[in-house]
């Protein structure tokens, strides 16, 4: 009875509820091409749509920088009842975590949504199951503990295995992602440190002509 309340609370704050459809209409709204907002954010066309559609779900590094091609925070991408942390509280409750979830990666972020510095985020990855269906990049950089299982981080030409208590940490631009090749979930603490530079603020603000 517990563990089905606290599924169903966790639920709740699913961001991915209604998000493809307040992306689209933001989009339209400014009168943008799938393909430009696609190129700005770094991601691909075909995923863009699959996230309108609600049939992706785009981990929060995506997120902001679709906001980003959007021009808007990303608390406006997200639902009203979104408490941001300005002038709330400090702290986030285990059953307050804010869920990114597909077939592929649970998403449990332990922190504000918009937290301007860190992405902090418990992962739930089942077998066969990845962070991001091919290598990819982004600013800043990732530190990562695997808290139960095991998981291999793969880069261009190489990877890590890394069972429970292993510690990683990588510049975010080298393109990576994360598995699950082994026949048990594996929970891990991610961490993202955003580039908060000007060249990086350029970066995110710039549109680029897909």
């Amino acid at each position: 009875m517990g563990r089905a309340n606290a599924a169903r609370s966790r639920s709740t704050n699913s961001v991915t509820a209604g998000l493809g459809g307040r992306i689209r209409a933001l989009r339209l709204e400014r009168r943008l091409s799938l393909r430009t907002v696609a190129a700005t954010a770094q991601i691909s066309s075909s995923l863009l749509s699959q996230i309108e559609r609600g049939e992706a779900s785009p981990s929060l590094v995506s997120l902001v920088a679709i906001a980003d091609a959007l021009v808007v925070r990303p608390g406006v991408l997200l639902d009203d009842q979104l408490d941001d942390g300005e002038g709330g509280s400090p702290v986030v409750r285990r059953a307050d975590r804010r869920v990114i979830e597909d077939a592929m990666c649970r998403r449990e972020y332990l922190m504000h949504l918009d937290d301007p510095y860190l992405e902090v985020a418990e992962l739930i990855i089942e077998p066969g199951g990845h962070t991001r269906p091919h290598l990819a990049n982004h600013s800043g950089r990732d530190y990562g503990v695997v808290i139960t299982g095991q998981v291999v981080v793969e880069f261009e030409g190489r990877s890590e295995t890394l069972a429970k208590g292993d510690y990683i940490a990588f510049d975010a631009d080298v393109a990576h992602r994360t598995v699950n090749v082994s026949k048990s979930p594996a929970r891990v603490l991610w961490i993202i440190a955003h580039d908060r530079s000007e060249a990086a603020a350029q970066r995110r603000s710039g549109v680029v002509d897909g």
